[in-house]
C-alpha cells in the first residue's frame, strides 16, 4: 500500500510540473523576445538551459543573439555539446552569430567550425575577415538575390531557395552572371506583377550602396540620410556580400552617441564594456584617471598664477571673482563645443563650413557677454561690498565679456581642429576644455586688471 500511494504521488508531482512547464512555454512563445531573453539572463545558467530547451531551435537562437551578458553567452556555450550548438548557433542573425564567433578562443573557433553547415560556416568565414568597425564587419546575408534575365515565376522560386527572413524581404537585389549588382525591385512590385514579366523590365538600377571597407557610421548615416530600409554592401568586383539595416544604423548611431558623450566628458571607455555595476571600481577609476590627473596639474599651474599674481593687498579684493570668471568661460565653452560636435555627428556642417562656424559663435558669445556685463553690475551692487568701486566692478564684467567670447571661439574650434587632423572631434572633451578656458581666463583677468589699472592709475581698493 505504501508504495502503491509514493507511486501516486511521483505522477501526481509529475502532473503538476508539466502544468507549469505548459504555462511557462505558453507566456514565453507570446511575450517579445527582448523580454523574454532579459527574463532568461536573470536566471541560474540550470533555468536556462532547461527553459530554453523547451523552445523550438529557431527561438531558441533568436534568444540566445540577445541576451547582452557575453560572458553568459560563453558560459551557455560550455555547457552544450558542439553538436547541440551548431544548431542553435545556425539559427542566429548573421550579424550576431560572427559577433560572438569573434568573441571566441580560436581553439574553440576551430572545434566548432566541422559541426556548421556549409552556408554558415562560408557566412563565418566571410564576415569575420572584415574589421569589426567596418561594412563588412556589420553586415549580414539575409538578403535574396535573383539574375537580371529571369521572369518574375523563376525570381520568386530562388527567392525561395535563398528563404531570407521576412523582416528583411524589403528589397529584392538583381545581379548579372557575375555576382555584379545591378539594381533592385521592391517585393511589392515582384508580387504584382504578372509570372511572365521578366526582370530586367522593372529593375530600378538608381541605387544607393556601401563598399565592405566604409567605416561603420559613415553607413549610418547614408542609411539615415537617403531613408533607407536596408543598404547593399558591395566588395571590390562590385558584387553584393551583404546588407546593413535600419535597426543597424540605430545600434551604430546609438554606440557613437555614447562613445562620444564619454570622451566629452573625458571618460576611457571600451567597447565591450559591460554593464555599469559589473565593473569595478578599479577599472571606473582607470577609466577616468587621466582627465582627472591632467585637470588636477592645470589646476596647480593656475593657483600658482593666481598666488604669484594675486598675492598682493591691492589684489585681495579681486581674488572673489576668479571662480566665477573661469566658471563662466567653462559653461559656455563646453555649449558650443557641444553644438558643433553635434551639428558634425549628423553632417549638418562639414569642415569646409569652419569660417560660418567661427561667426555664427560669435555672435552667439557677443550677445551672451552682453546679458552677462549687465549682470555683472546688477551682482557686484546688490551684494554689499566695502571693496566695491566703479572701476573694479569694470574690470570684472569685461573680464567676463573677454572670457566668453573666447571660450566660445576655443570650444568651437577644437572639434573641427580635431577633425581637420583626422582625430576624433569628441577628443575636445569638457575636462580639456574647462581647463583651457580656465588659465586663458586668468590671464584675461589678469591682463584687464593691469590695462584699467595703467589708463587709470586711481586706487583700486576703496576702503571707506
Amino acid at each position: 500500500m505504501k508504495q502503491k500511494g509514493e507511486n501516486k504521488f511521483i505522477k501526481w508531482a509529475r502532473f503538476l510540473k508539466q502544468q507549469q512547464n505548459k504555462k511557462l512555454l505558453y507566456c514565453l512563445e507570446r511575450a517579445s523576445p527582448i523580454e523574454v531573453a532579459n527574463f532568461l539572463e536573470q536566471q541560474p545558467i540550470e533555468s536556462i538551459l532547461r527553459i530554453l530547451a523547451m523552445l523550438p531551435i529557431t527561438r531558441q537562437g533568436e534568444l540566445f543573439a540577445l541576451f547582452k551578458d557575453s560572458a553568459l553567452q560563453i558560459a551557455f556555450y560550455e555547457q552544450l555539446s558542439k553538436g547541440t550548438f551548431a544548431k542553435l548557433f545556425s539559427c542566429m542573425p548573421s550579424d550576431l552569430r560572427v559577433d560572438f564567433y569573434q568573441r571566441l578562443p580560436s581553439k574553440e573557433q576551430t572545434h566548432l567550425l566541422p559541426y556548421l553547415s556549409r552556408k554558415v560556416r562560408e557566412d563565418v568565414l566571410m564576415l569575420n575577415s572584415y574589421s569589426p568597425d567596418t561594412a563588412g564587419g556589420i553586415m549580414h546575408t539575409d538578403f535574396a538575390t535573383v539574375l537580371n534575365f529571369m521572369n518574375i515565376e523563376e525570381a520568386l522560386a530562388k527567392i525561395r531557395e535563398d528563404a531570407p527572413t521576412q523582416k528583411m524581404l524589403y528589397y529584392i537585389y538583381v545581379v548579372n552572371e557575375h555576382m555584379k549588382l545591378v539594381g533592385f525591385i521592391p517585393l511589392e512590385q515582384l508580387v504584382l506583377c504578372t509570372p511572365q514579366t521578366k526582370i530586367s523590365s522593372i529593375l530600378d538600377t538608381n541605387f544607393v550602396y556601401a563598399t565592405v571597407d566604409e567605416d561603420q557610421e559613415v553607413v549610418a548615416r547614408k542609411i539615415e540620410q537617403y531613408n533607407l530600409a536596408v543598404i547593399p554592401i558591395l566588395n571590390q568586383e562590385n558584387q553584393i556580400v551583404g546588407i546593413v539595416s535600419y535597426d543597424d544604423a540605430i545600434e551604430i548611431i546609438r554606440a557613437e552617441q555614447v562613445e562620444d558623450m564619454d570622451k566629452f566628458m573625458g571618460i576611457d571607455s571600451e567597447e565591450d564594456d559591460p554593464d555599469y555595476l559589473k565593473i569595478s571600481s578599479v577599472q571606473h577609476l582607470k577609466k577616468r584617471v587621466k582627465w582627472a590627473v591632467g585637470v588636477f596639474m592645470s589646476g596647480i599651474v593656475s593657483h600658482y598664477f593666481t598666488h604669484t599674481k594675486f598675492s598682493s593687498q591691492d589684489f585681495i579684493p579681486y581674488l572673489f571673482y576668479v571662480g566665477m570668471i573661469a566658471d563662466t568661460g567653462g559653461n559656455v565653452g563646453s555649449q558650443a563645443a557641444s553644438v558643433v560636435l553635434q551639428a558634425l555627428n549628423r553632417g549638418q556642417v562639414t569642415l569646409s563650413d569652419w569660417i560660418k562656424i567661427i561667426a555664427k559663435e560669435l555672435k552667439v558669445s557677443i550677445l551672451l557677454a552682453s546679458i552677462l556685463f549687465f549682470l555683472v553690475y546688477v551682482k557686484i551692487y546688490i551684494m554689499p561690498s566695502e571693496h566695491r568701486t566703479l572701476q573694479m566692478t569694470f574690470i570684472i564684467a569685461l573680464s567676463i565679456v573677454l572670457q566668453v567670447i573666447c571660450s566660445t571661439i576655443i570650444g568651437a574650434s577644437l572639434p573641427l581642429a580635431a577633425k581637420y587632423f583626422n582625430g576624433d572631434p569628441a577628443v575636445a572633451a569638457s575636462p580639456a576644455i574647462n581647463t583651457i578656458v580656465e588659465l586663458v581666463g586668468l590671464l584675461i583677468y589678469y591682463a584687464a586688471i593691469m590695462v584699467i589699472s595703467w589708463l587709470y592709475p586711481i586706487n583700486q581698493v576703496n576702503t571707506s
